[in-house]
């Protein structure tokens, strides 16, 4: 009983100490930002991809200066696309390693080949740009680039010599 009566007046001198808040809710100074040419390939949830013809890099940029938008977009779209390459050689390394006792398991190769993907020189891919202004004057820039798979091949042959690994990724 006695356990009882104190545990009671701790919530009674608890409750009584605190007051209840109303929710402040406050509106935004300004309605979003509408940016009315979003190209249909653009996806918020997907920033490379690939198919059996070509591999995809997205990217969405914004500045105030329209040329920087327009770099921006390019190099985060370039990093997509080698995000994609490296993805699609990772899966090709993993079939090659759990079917022989080979090199691809060993670290110094997992290496190497992630150094040569990150070194890849990007020139030879197709890039599609769109550009909006939003009232405010930002400038908003979607970029895509894209490599073909064969084209793709021929850039990884001339930097890997391992034909077993260009062929998965064929």
């Amino acid at each position: 009983m006695k356990l009882f009566s104190i545990i009671f007046l701790s919530v009674s001198i608890l409750a009584a100490c605190s007051t209840p808040e109303t929710a402040v809710i406050t509106e935004p100074d300004s309605a979003p930002v509408e940016i009315s040419n979003i190209p249909d390939w653009y996806s918020n949830d997907h920033f490379a991809a690939s198919d059996s013809a070509a591999v995809f890099g997205f990217a969405m940029a914004s500045a105030a200066d329209s040329v920087r938008a327009v770099e921006y977009a390019r190099q985060s779209a370039v990093q997509n696309l080698k995000f994609e390459i490296d993805r699609l050689t990772e899966v090709a390394r993993l079939e090659l390693a759990e079917s022989s006792s080979s090199p691809y398991s060993d670290t110094a190769y997992i290496i190497n080949l992630r150094n040569v993907i990150r070194d890849l020189q990007t020139e030879s891919a197709d890039y599609t740009f769109v550009h909006d202004t939003a009232d405010s004057g930002i400038h908003y820039v979607f970029a895509k680039a894209v490599m073909s798979r064969v084209g793709l091949i021929e850039l990884l042959e001339s930097e890997l010599s391992d034909q077993a690994l260009l062929g998965k990724l064929r």
